[in-house]
This record gives structure tokens, sequence and C-alpha cells, in this order.
């Protein structure tokens, strides 16, 4: 495992998600079928979602394919009961009681007698894959492999064996259930918790008080209240919230909310509420929407599914229970023709995952996909690290402008929640998306369609620092064609020792926890802002096998002297004394280094058979061939677990590693397998194996502990005498532990000859003779060395942190081309776009695509007119300084993919799914949107508007087109005074009229947070602008850089919303250019949009404008630009000027202390806070 292994005390059981859903496809054309790999999947709120949600040309329905992975298979287990449920007839009549079984805690006799009868009808299908396969669900939900139906049986039969209890079971049951969620309330006490605000985005303010309240309520009966006289009592426990990883002890989350997973905001846009407001009407009005759309989405993936067969269906499920890692190693097996892969299937785990080779063999007839369109993490690098995710998720991804994997971060890191992605990438931004291949689409456009209003307003609540603040990437292939998972070719060159320094400072940033002077600076900082990196500290994710496999991920990206790097690389670690403990991880780092495919010339077999001879070691004495690697297994025996496992569990999440000693030295080693169980033994030297028997009970369990760890034989060649020791890693985080264990934080120790605890194998144990795992990885796809061109060549700073150009060379073939380069002809490069320049070799031009935008004003040349070849050398321009810019067109990226655009950083949107709403009576109420559209502009925008006024200024034309929007929003809400429905957008400089928008609608788009204006986009030309009969129509003035930036802008905002097909005439295919060039203008002939969508689905302008107009028009949907919160500080609302007097007394103008607990509410003495605390306890808020 290449995540360190924790021990496996405080586990949290997920049975619903804690944020709302989300349309997987939004970033896919609809033409395009849906390959979906979601990673710690949590319940099918996403899938429910996008059955509903997704946008696909009329008459053919999107294919959904969908695989999902949990380490929970109790997770699993509830998401497949859902879908058999609605694969059932009557489904839609069931749809209440299908509500209670997935969200309730407590149950009717209704709901329970369902639940029962439907894991009746499931048990039988699960003694194999074949009678799953035969059953009436295999064409909704598939499992990929055995284990993974054996584990969702086992929870089934579970639910189902609690009808069969006895009185005094079943009274047992429930008090044990009661009283978990009693300990869950008194955890809560009197805070309002307030997570689920962020689930009505923009309304988020209006929702506060609402979803506080629903959450007591929930905790208090169990069930949640939408006001209607009709409830039932719900006095059974339920059993799908009973049983999980942790076994029937209640391990459900003290943040678990059923309303957390659904859009809010659709039942408060209009509702009439004021910010803040504390009325009770507001909450049956959320748990209504909540249940409505579950409804609603349940019933487009019943008409998904039920009466269709495998092949005809449009939606596919497919279930694997294990750790998301291990998961995606497996698929690149899979991809490799390695079905049974010698990958353990989770963390305390011993068994291999075994996928089903009828989905996943080369020879399947109707193969399980094994790269993917859409790869959904979720907010995995909480739990697992970025750099893990990454190094296996890239691999599968699809080779395609669209493909896009997510992130999501819940966990603040770093000293702000919003630049938490800047310390998960442990390097520089650019540098690293260089290296990986993925980039954040939103760090190249410089803005995001995805609102964080909520976040930003949750931030203001729980000030200084917030527990939590969800932030989502989408991030895309830095250059499609190229990716990891094709007949790969180089993309880069370096110089081997920049490489090397570039790598060990990844080095230093993934093993930061190790740098003492991290420690100390924790001494000089305030207490709230200590605890808050001592949180941070002892969250650690990385081993030294994380570190080898991402170098093995960029090798398949760089072409240089690997063999020199990595020797320069081990120079720069062993030389380190940053790293306080980094010597003692070297010989693991070596290690994992050569399992990852790296050569180390003092590891080679001639070398270790030397040393052998030299060393003459016991413990390989009697072996005839002893290979690089060995494995290390340490049997623990439980009597010495006993005495401290209360006080590892106390501890949190302590992290175990293993240690190797004798005399003076002392090896490490952090990438560990363990699990609970007995060790069996067979055959001795080389020819011994171990077959691990596993204690189902784990840690509850009397068994000992097994721990085994890949070593280089060479290692412990040079110890004879020496000891394994288990012990605890020393972290800010268990202080208190040693008290128990002593400074060295040792478990258990033992002689590596004392077989009696301690094992030397070839191969590490399993839980079957028949598949003993191998520590090797994977292999990486090789570098193509007949690659047609040149890589790009990557110059660093000085510091190897940072890219400072890329050289682009360009061979002349042309031998017109050479003949003018010979004779000295002037040779220049200019901008194309952001990322690609043209290279002119007399009347010659040569497009030079670059990875990231460069800036090719101050590009050098290199012109080798004998070699016939020129090299152009220009800075690269992507880093995290944001500054004013005039032309800003090129940030609207698109391409063609597979001959439809595809969008670079603008989601789509189907915008019949997107509810409209009206403005209220009360004008207060609508104040949510002139905020929320305000929040466009980050700090540093608000300045440059005052700015802009300044003669001599560089115009800032994001600012200017953010104007603008908030202009047409404001607009068409009427918000400043009746609603204006028809605009203009207008360039003086030129006097030209270039485009007409008429607006329709104000819509939620719900998944993103934020609103959309429901639009039709025609010419902006006289003759159509006359046809307009209307009194008024609102002209945009645009200058020169934001009407180009408009030109730009348009087509993508029309395409984000497409219904139909793009003809084999369509003006982008024939022109190879997104938008239009040239001509774009007032002749409608000629605008930057194409025609294939003229006059489609007009129905209302028609009624509204008649025939004649509706013909020019185009659907768009457009929406605010938001700033991207890593990069930039969003301007936050100004803070209530009473939180800037005593909140007991009301002096202002003297020093105020805050609420400890809250952080907003300030007194100017303790007796103030005191007599106050009746009243404020009941709004002291953790969110």
């Amino acid at each position: 495992m290449s995540h360190p292994l924790y021990w496996p005390a405080r586990i949290f059981f997920y049975p619903v998600g804690n944020t709302s859903a989300i349309c997987l496809t939004e970033e896919l054309p609809p033409e395009h079928k849906a390959d979906v790999l979601l990673l710690g999947c949590g319940d099918p709120r996403h899938i429910l979602y996008t059955a509903y949600a997704d946008a696909s040309v009329p008459n053919e329905p999107r294919k959904l394919d969908v695989t999902c992975c949990d380490v929970d298979a109790a997770v699993l287990a509830r998401n497949t009961l859902l879908f058999t449920l609605l694969a059932d007839n009557a489904a839609e009549n069931r749809l209440p009681s299908i509500w209670n079984i997935f969200y309730h805690m407590m149950l009717g006799e209704s709901s329970l007698s369902l639940l029962i009868e439907q894991c009746r009808k499931l048990v039988p299908l699960t003694e194999n894959l074949d009678s799953w396969k035969q059953g009436p669900y295999a064409h909704v939900v598939t499992m990929c492999s055995s284990d993974t139906l054996s584990e969702i049986g086992r929870f089934w039969k579970l639910w189902l064996g609690t009808s069969n209890f006895s009185a005094k079971q079943a009274k047992r049951f429930k008090e044990k259930f009661q009283d978990g969620i009693k300990n869950v309330r008194k955890r809560h006490g009197d805070y309002v918790v307030a997570t689920s605000m962020r689930s009505a985005g923009p309304l988020a303010p209006v929702a506060l008080f609402a979803v506080s309240e629903q959450f007591k309520d929930f905790w208090m009966t169990g069930t949640t209240n939408d006001g209607s006289p009709a409830t039932k009592p719900a006095n059974n426990p339920n059993p799908t919230f009973a049983f999980s990883l942790l076994g029937d002890e209640f391990a459900v989350h003290y943040g678990t909310d059923p309303i957390s997973g659904f859009h809010l905001a659709e039942s408060l846009a209009s509702a009439g509420l004021e910010l803040s407001d504390k009325t009770t009407s507001a909450i049956p009005k959320v748990v209504r929407a909540a249940r409505q759309q579950f409804s609603t989405w349940c019933k487009a993936v019943i008409r998904r599914v039920q009466n269709s067969s495998a092949s005809s269906a449009s939606l596919m499920v497919r279930m694997y229970a294990g750790e998301a890692l291990a998961f995606c190693q497996a698929l690149r097996s899979a991809n490799a023709s390695v079905v049974h892969t010698p990958i353990f299937i989770a963390p305390w785990r011993r068994s291999v995952v075994q996928l089903d080779d009828t989905l996943y063999s080369p020879s399947a007839p109707s193969p399980a996909p094994t790269s993917f369109n859409v790869i959904e993490t979720s907010n995995l690098i909480d739990h697992l690290g970025l750099q893990n995710l990454l190094t296996v998720t890239i691999p599968l991804l699809f080779d395609s402008s669209s493909s896009t994997l997510y992130t999501e971060a819940l966990l603040p890191a770093g000293d702000s929640p919003a630049e938490g992605i800047l310390d998960h990438m442990c390097g520089d931004l650019s540098t690293m998306s260089l290296l990986l291949g993925v980039v954040p689409s939103a760090y190249v456009s410089r803005f995001t369609t995805r609102s964080n209003t909520a976040e930003t307003m949750m931030q203001g609540i729980a000030d200084p620092f917030p527990n939590q603040y969800h932030e989502r990437l989408a991030w895309k292939h830095t250059s499609p064609g190229h990716s990891s998972n094709s007949l790969h070719k180089a993309e880069f060159s370096f110089s081997e020792t920049q490489l090397a320094g570039k790598l060990f400072d990844i080095y230093l940033n993934m093993f930061s926890d190790e740098d003492v002077r991290k420690r100390m600076a924790i001494l000089s900082v305030d207490n709230s802002r200590a605890q808050r990196m001592i949180q941070s500290a002892v969250i650690i994710h990385y081993s030294r096998r994380s570190f080898a496999l991402l170098i093995a991920h960029m090798k398949t990206r760089v072409h240089c002297d690997w063999d020199r790097v990595i020797i320069d690389l081990q120079s720069l670690i062993l030389r380190d004394s940053t790293l306080i403990t980094g010597s003692n991880f070297f010989q693991e780092t070596a290690c994992h280094l050569h399992l990852a495919g790296f050569s180390l010339p003092w590891i080679s077999p001639a070398q270790v058979q030397e040393l052998r001879s030299e060393e003459d070691p016991p413990l390989f004495r009697a072996w005839n061939t002893v290979p690089e690697v060995v494995t290390v297994v340490l049997v623990v025996p439980r009597h010495t677990i006993i005495n401290v496992q209360s006080d590892l569990s106390d501890a949190g999440t302590p992290i175990l590693q293993c240690e190797t000693r004798v005399d003076s030295k002392h090896n490490s080693f952090a990438c560990l397998s363990g699990s609970f169980g007995k060790l069996e033994v067979s055959g001795k030297d080389e020819n011994k194996v171990a077959v691990v028997v596993e204690d189902k009970a784990g840690i509850n369990g009397t068994s000992p502990l097994i721990v085994s760890f890949p070593v280089l034989s060479s290692t412990l060649m040079c110890m004879s005498g020496g000891t394994v020791g288990l012990g605890v890693r020393s972290t800010l985080g268990t202080v208190e532990l040693t008290k128990k264990l002593g400074l060295e934080m040792c478990l258990f120790r033992a002689l590596l000859t004392d077989e009696r605890y301690a094992h030397v194998l070839a191969r590490a144990p399993t839980t079957s003779h028949g598949m003993i795992n191998s520590e090797r990885s994977p292999e990486p796809p090789e570098l193509d060395t007949k690659r047609q061109g040149h890589p790009i060549h990557v110059e660093m700073d000085k510091s190897n942190t940072k890219v400072q150009s890329l050289t682009a060379r360009v061979d002349i073939v042309d031998p017109a081309g050479q003949a003018s380069l010979a004779s000295g002809c002037v040779v220049t490069v200019g901008q194309l776009s952001p990322n690609k320049a043209k290279l002119n070799v007399d009347q010659y031009e040569h497009v030079i695509p670059f990875p990231f935008p460069v800036d090719t004003a101050n590009a050098k040349l290199r012109v080798a007119r004998k070699s016939k070849y020129v090299e152009v050398v220009a800075p690269m321009t992507l880093t995290l300084n944001i500054k004013r810019e005039s032309n800003i067109a090129g940030n609207f990226r698109t391409a063609l993919d597979c001959g439809v655009p595809a969008l670079w950083s603008m989601h789509r949107v189907n915008l019949d799914r997107c509810p409209s709403f009206k403005l209220s009576r009360s004008r207060n109420a609508f104040d949510w949107l002139g905020p929320h559209v305000g929040l466009t502009f980050s700090q540093r925008e608000r300045a440059s508007r005052e700015r802009n006024a300044l003669p001599g200024s560089i115009p800032d034309t994001f600012v200017s087109l953010k104007d603008s929007l908030h202009c047409f929003f404001v607009s068409a809400a009427g918000l400043d005074g009746p609603t204006q429905a028809e605009f203009t957008l207008w360039n003086p400089e030129e006097d030209e009229f270039y485009a007409t928008i008429l607006v329709t609608n104000i819509r939620l788009d719900l998944g993103s947070h934020t609103v959309v204006a429901d639009s039709w986009i025609m010419p902006g030309s006289s003759d159509i602008r006359d046809k307009l009969k209307v009194a008024h129509v609102l002209s945009i003035k645009t200058d020169n850089y934001e009407s180009e930036a408009w030109r730009h802008l348009l087509p993508l905002f029309i395409e984000r919303c497409r219904t139909w097909k793009h003809k084999p005439s369509c003006e982008y295919l024939v022109h190879n250019s997104i938008p239009l060039y040239p001509g774009a203008g007032s002749d409608p002939k000629k605008v930057p949009w194409c025609s294939c969508g003229m006059g489609i689905g007009t129905e209302v302008l028609k009624e509204r404008y008649g025939n004649v107009l509706a013909k020019y028009a185009t659907r768009a949907a457009i929406s605010p630009l938001f700033p991207v919160s890593y990069l930039e500080k969003v301007g936050i609302i100004p803070a209530d000027s009473a939180l800037t007097k005593c909140v007991g007394c009301g002096k202002g103008g003297i020093p105020l202390s805050a609420c400890a607990r809250c952080k907003k509410a300030k007194y100017c003495s303790k007796d103030c806070q005191v007599k106050d605390w009746k009243a404020h306890k009941k709004n002291c808020v953790l969110t």
C-alpha cells in the first residue's frame, strides 16, 4: 500500500453524502458515451442526479456506465439495494418508503417490511457471480469481483437477520442503536451544526437556521419531517444504518444529514424569506425539496432501467468493494491483461484483488471499462493524499479533450483554507501539472463557472478558520493525445541535474512532517493557529512508495537519462539534513525506487550476490538465490497490543511503522501491510511461504497482529544479530503515547532470526496459497524511442522549483524553407493564442503548440541555418500571480474532440433541468442574488475597478467583462428596477453592435450553486435589431478588448447548453476554428458562433417576439464568471457592524475578545460573555 498504515480504531460510516449532488457528465459533449469511475463513491446521489440532469441529443439518451468503488461494502450494499428497488415493477408507488429506507435511521413498519422483503429476494442471488448474473438485476447492477458480491451479501444477510431476532435480541439491538444516536447528540450539545447550508449554494444565509434546526430534529427523531400530517411513527432501528466496517457498533458519522446531498436553493429562491431568516417555515420546505428531488431523480433512473436488458439499458452500475488506490492499480493491470493482480484489496486485508475475468480479461465478450472519461474522487484527497490519487487515476483517464478528473477537499490545509490545494500539490502548481500531465482547468482559464459562495459565507461564520472548506477542482489533460494510457511519446526533456533537483524539492514537500523546523515553528505562533498546525501535521498521507510511484509516472512523460537522475537524487537525499528521519527511511526509499523500475547500481543481482559472499548473513545462508527484494513478516502477540489498545484508539489515527536495528544502524519502514489473524508457514529458505488466516473480528478479536513490508535483501545482509520491531510514528499528535510506550514508541520487537515472530520471505503473505503476492509495482509504459519530432525542453529556475521557460525545436523539412533558412531569411515568432506560437521562416508558417501559456513577445530564437532547425525559447506565463490583462480572449479555450466542441473550463448545463424562479413580493427576500453576483469579483478586482478610471492604466478586461455580466444579471433579475429582457453588446470604438441577447428566464444552476440566464443570442446587425419591437433595449458598452473576449465567450455559452447535433457542414469543422474567424462582426453570416443551432427550440421566442426573429436565435446559458479561490481572495461580504461592538453591553471602540467556540461573537469582558451565554449558546455555530 502506498498510504501509511493507520491504527484501525476511529472509522466512521458515511451512509449518505455530505455535499450536494453534481451532474457527472457536465464536461462531456452530449454525443459522447459516459464511462464514469466513482472512487470513494458514497451514496448514489451523483448517479441519480446525472440520470435526471444529463443533457443528450433528442431520442438518443447517453449510455451511462458507472463503476463505483468504496472501501466500506455497507455503503455499496445500501446503494445496490436502492437500484434493485428502483428496477422492480411499481417502484414509483413505493418511492416514499424507499426514501425512508435510505435516509431515515428509524423506520415505520411498512418501510421496514419493504426492506426485509427486498433482502429476502437479494440474499439468494449472492451465492456466487453466476447466480447474480442470472438474477433479475444484472442488467442494472453488476459486481466487479466475487469478493465484492460476498461482502455486499454479508450486509444483506445481517439486515435480514434482524427480522429473526428474539424479543431480547431486538430490545438489545434497539437500545444499542439508540445509545449511539444519543452519544452523537451529546457530542453536538447546544452547538448549531450548519454544514448543510452549503447545499443551498447562494441561498446559504437563508438556509442557515432551517438546516441547523432540521439537523437537530433528525438526530432527535431519526427521521425527516416535511410537515405532512400523514407522517407515521417510526420506532424501529434501520438495519442499513446499524452495520458497517465496524460490525454492529454504531459508527454513523456525527455530521450525517439526509438533506446535505440535495439542492436546497430550489425551495428557497422564491420563498420570500430574508437573509438569516429564523422562522420555522423554511424547515419543512427544505425537507420537501429534498424528498421531491429524490423522487424526481429516481423516476429518471426507473425510466432508464425498467423493461430493458443489459445491452439496451442506458444505465449500468458496477460495484467494487475495496480501497480506491488498490482498485485503480488493478484496473491498470487489467489494461495490461492481468486480471488476478498482486494487489491487496484494502488496508488490514490480506486478500488480493481478483477482478471478474468475464468482464476484465482481454477476451471478455462485453468488457467493462478500464479507462474513463469521467473520474470522480469525492474528497479522498483528505484521506489518501492528492499525489497518491493522481498517480493511480491519471493513467485511467481517457485520452480526450473533454475527459475530466474531479477532486474535492473538505478539510482545510495550509495557512488559508482556499489555498489548500497548493499545499496538497507538494510543489509549484504549474511545474507539478506539467510533470503529471493534468492541470486544474480553472488554473489555466483564470475563472470558473462554479460558485463557492456558500464556503465564503461559512468561512465568515467560522472566522478565523473553519473546520471545513469545500473545494472542487476539475483536472484535464495538459496535452490531449499524449496521455499515459496510449502508446506513449515523451512530451518533455529536462537536464538531469535540474530534474533531480525538482524531484528532491517534491521529496522535501511530501515528507515535510519530518522537518524539525516545521515542528519548532508551531512553538512561535498563537494557540489557535498552533492547534490548526498540529491538526494538519498529524495527517500524513505519503510513504516512500508514494514518492517512487509518483516518479515512475513522471518518467512516462519526461525524456532524459533517468539512471543519472536517480543517482543525483540519491545523493541529494543522502546529504539532506532537513528531514530529521530522512536517513532512517533511505533504505525504504531505495527499495521502492527499485520496485518502481528504476536502476540503482548497488542493487543489481551481481552486487547482491557479491555482498552475500562478503557478509555471509545467517538469514540467507541456506538460500540458493537471494532476490534483490524480500519481505519481512512480523507476528505481534495480542497480549502486547491489549495493554495499549485503548491508548492507541484514544490517540485518533496513529500511524504504524516498522524498524530494523543492529548496533547503530536504524532503518524505518512506513509502507506496511497489516492484518489480524494466524500466520501459517510452510517450506523453508527461499521456498518458504506464508498464508494469513484472517480473523474477521479484526481489532476486536483475539488474534495476533501480522505486519509485513518489503526490504532490500542487501539491507538485511548487513544486519546480522539485528531486530525487527513495530512501533508508532512520532508526531505532534502522539505525545501522550510516549508516556505509555516510551520515547522510541515501540510496541513489540523480536530478533530477525526468531521464527516464532519474524520471517523473511521471497514473497509477501496473502490469504491464499495460490495467490502469493509480488511486491513489484506494475511496470509503467516504456517511452517510444521512435517518436517523431522533439519533446519540449523545460528549463527550471535557479532553485529548481519552478519552470522558467519552455523550448520548442522545429525542424525545417520543406526544401524551399530550408533554402530560405540557409540564405539568411528573417525568422520571427508571434503569439497565435496563449499556448500556441506561430513561427515564420520567410513565407513559411509553423504552428508550435505548448502545453501551457507562454510569452512569445519575450521569446528568444536559436536559428541553426546549417542544421536546418529553429528553437523557440519562451518564458512560461502560467503562475499563481494574477495581474491586470487587456487581452483575455485566449482564456476561453475550446477544442474539437472527435468532431464536436469540448469546453475547457465551462461546465455544461441542461437548461430544461435548471428550475426557474420568480421574484418574491418581498424585495428583501431577493437580496441573496445581489451579493452572489457581486462575489464574482475578487478583492484585487474590486480594487482594480477603481483604478480603471485612472489615465494610462492597463485595461483589466476580466473586470470589464464581469462588470458587464453584473449589469446583465442585475437588470435581467430586476434588482434595481423593472426586469430587462433585451440586451445588445455594443463596441462604440468600432461603432458596432455585434450581438443581441434575449433573456427568457433566470434559472438556478443547482449543481454548481449559481444562477444561469436562459438566453437566446442573435447577430447584432441593424436589420435584426429593427425587427425587435420592444420599448427598450439595454446596450452594454464594451471596448475592443472586451468585445474580443465576448466573441470568444458567446460560442461557449451556446455550446454548453446544446441538445442538438452539429451538422456535417458546421462552420467550426469547415474552418477548424472556435470562434469563427476572420469576419466575426455585425454580418449575420459571419458571427463567431456556428449556424447549427439557429432557430431550434425557439417556441418561447415565437410567443414573445414572433416568428421572424426566432430563426436567427440560438439558445445559450449565460452565467457569472467567478474568481479561482486558490489564486485570489474573494471579496467577502462586509461583516455586520454589530459584530464590531460587544454583544453583551453594546460598547464599541474598545478591544474585544471573540468567543472561543464560534470565534464570531465578541465581548469586552468575561462578565459580558457569561451574562450573554444563555442567549448566545443557541447561535454558537459549529461548522
